[in-house]
């Protein structure tokens, strides 16, 4: 659905990971409550360059560096995040 919504090079499932996040908490137990986590890129695509050039590492999400580029952010998680609300509605 996300890749109908931001084309296939824009999206990427990655493993899971060993991260303390408590979202799980959203969910429960039972799993009778369905829930999904999902990242959105929210560095200057300058600054990914600049990383991936240099091999200097991106400020972490907790980290006080962290500087996302708000609008864009903002609006790719809206836009994601309406699309999978439609997407199940139809269900």
């Amino acid at each position: 659905m996300w890749k109908k919504q931001f084309g296939t090079e824009n999206v990427e499932a990655t493993d899971p990971t060993m991260g303390g996040e408590d979202f799980s908490e959203y969910s429960l137990p039972d799993h009778s409550i369905p829930a999904v986590n999902f990242h959105i890129g929210a560095v200057d695509p300058v600054k990914i360059a600049d990383s991936k050039k240099n091999g200097t590492p991106l400020p972490s999400l907790h980290s006080s560096k962290f500087a996302p580029v708000a609008e864009p952010t903002i609006r790719i998680g809206m836009i994601g995040m309406t699309s999978a609300v439609l997407e199940l509605m139809k269900k």
